[in-house]
């Protein structure tokens, strides 16, 4: 049996079952998903570590798993540059401190016959997927995992389509989740177009932020990932490309945003990181 151990330190996530449980439960008190009567298909979450971004990862979580029956998620993660090919997870388990996620590694397999994609190293410890794995098993205890990180290229629009396109095969409930932060604005990150203070972080949240949100919301995968190259308004939009692609093969027409903000209503700072969540 093939187990993708754990890489990321405590200051991402909880260490233990009971700390995950009381914080996704902390993130989603007094909080009720919009009632909706559209079929839900995925959506886009941030991967900050939780004390940033966990309240709005759990709240997109929670309005999915309203879906029903769900055989498999499939979570695109990224951090890739255009120049690289789709690389995923292998593995037939995932450790998580709420109990090993099970994979669907047949369905990777499969999926790697298709189209060109690289093996997830072992000991990767990226960001943008194994920060969504615990919150996956929470809400989706019953399902499997495919997990595989997407290019900011088109190559993430072929990955999208592909995972649509055998899963409809096999007739499988899935739900396609792309992870993404948005702008990385301030001296830390070396973007700094509006200076320093209040106006730069309103033109973060109403405009850089805002352009990439909207090309989400309309699901243009092309405008998506030109606007984040142009304009560095998001670090994986292969990410949400891919998801956005996959939705849109299972029928969604649409996003809805759930809602944004950003690290510094959190922790001001001169350096802060917008976060959105998305459903389709």
């Amino acid at each position: 049996m093939s187990r993708r151990p754990r890489n990321l330190p405590r200051g991402w996530y909880p260490v233990d079952k009971k700390e995950c449980q009381r914080e996704i439960e902390y993130f989603l008190e007094g909080w009720s998903p919009p009632i909706s009567r559209v079929t839900v298909r995925g959506g886009i979450v941030p991967h900050a570590g939780w004390y940033f971004s966990g309240k709005l990862a759990a709240r997109v979580f929670q309005f999915l798993k309203s879906k029903g029956k769900t055989d498999m998620v499939v979570l695109y993660g990224g951090h890739l540059g255009p120049n690289e090919y789709p690389r995923i997870v292998m593995e037939e388990f995932w450790e998580t401190p709420l109990g090993d996620m099970q994979m669907d590694s047949e369905f990777a397999k499969n999926l790697t016959k298709r189209i060109e994609v690289k093996a997830e190293s072992p000991g990767s410890g990226d960001n943008t997927m194994e920060i969504q794995v615990p919150m996956i098993k929470y809400f989706f205890p019953n399902a499997k995992l495919l997990a595989i990180r997407s290019p900011s290229s088109l190559r993430a629009k072929t990955l999208g389509e592909e995972v649509a396109r055998l899963a409809n095969e096999k007739q499988m409930e899935i739900l396609a989740i792309g992870s993404t932060d948005l702008t990385h604005y301030g001296p830390n990150y070396g973007f700094t177009p509006k200076g320093i203070g209040s106006s730069a972080l309103k033109w973060v949240r109403e405009e850089n932020d805002r352009g990439f949100i909207d090309c989400a919301l309309k699901m243009k995968t092309e405008l998506l990932i030109r606007h984040a190259e142009e304009n560095e308004s998001a670090c994986s939009a292969g990410a949400a490309a891919s998801a956005m692609v996959t939705c849109r093969a299972m029928g969604a027409e649409k996003g809805t945003l759930l809602d944004y903000y950003t690290s510094y209503d959190i922790m001001p700072d001169e350096s802060f990181v917008g976060y959105a969540g998305i459903v389709y």
